[in-house]
C-alpha cells in the first residue's frame, strides 16, 4: 500500500516504477481512503501499542493506493526493496530511504508474510483482485 502522504506528494508512479524495475508485475491497483475499521483490520497486529491510534488516523487521512504485485518470493523480495520501517535506517536505494519522511510517513506498507498479505489484501480490496495466491 502506498500511504496517503506519498500519494499526496505524487510519488505513486515513482514507487511503482521502482518495483517494476526489479522484476515485479503490477496485478491490481486501487486508490481509496480507508475507513478507520479497515485500517484497524490491516494493522490489527499492532492494536494496543501507543502508536496504533495515531497511525490509524494517519492512514485514513487521505487517499492511499493499494497494489498487488507478483514475483517469485514476492513478500520476501518486496520487504527487502521497501527497506526498514524508519526511513533514516533504511538502506540507500530502498523505497523508504528514497521517499519516506518519518516512521509514520514512510511512504509504503508491505505485508510481512503470505498470510498477512492475504488478510490485508482482502480488507483493502474487499475480496477482489486475485488475492488468493502469493
Amino acid at each position: 500500500m502506498i500511504k496517503p502522504s506519498a500519494v499526496a506528494q505524487g510519488l505513486v508512479g515513482e514507487i511503482l516504477s521502482a518495483v517494476e524495475r526489479v522484476g515485479f508485475r503490477v496485478v491490481t491497483v486501487a486508490s481509496r481512503t480507508l475507513t478507520p475499521d479497515e485500517a484497524r483490520g490491516i494493522y490489527d497486529i499492532h492494536a494496543g501499542k501507543p502508536f496504533f491510534e495515531p497511525h490509524i488516523h494517519f492512514v485514513t487521512s487521505g487517499v492511499s493506493m493499494g497494489v498487488i504485485l507478483e514475483a517469485p518470493d514476492a513478500v520476501l523480495r518486496l520487504r527487502a526493496i521497501v527497506g526498514a520501517t524508519v526511513p533514516a535506517e533504511a538502506h540507500p536505494g530502498t523505497i523508504r530511504a528514497s521517499y519516506g519522511k518519518s516512521i509514520r510517513e514512510n511512504a509504503v506498507h508491505a505485508a510481512d508474510s503470505p498470510e498477512r498479505f492475504v488478510h490485508e489484501s482482502a480488507i483493502y480490496f474487499g475480496g477482489r483482485g486475485g488475492i488468493e495466491t502469493v
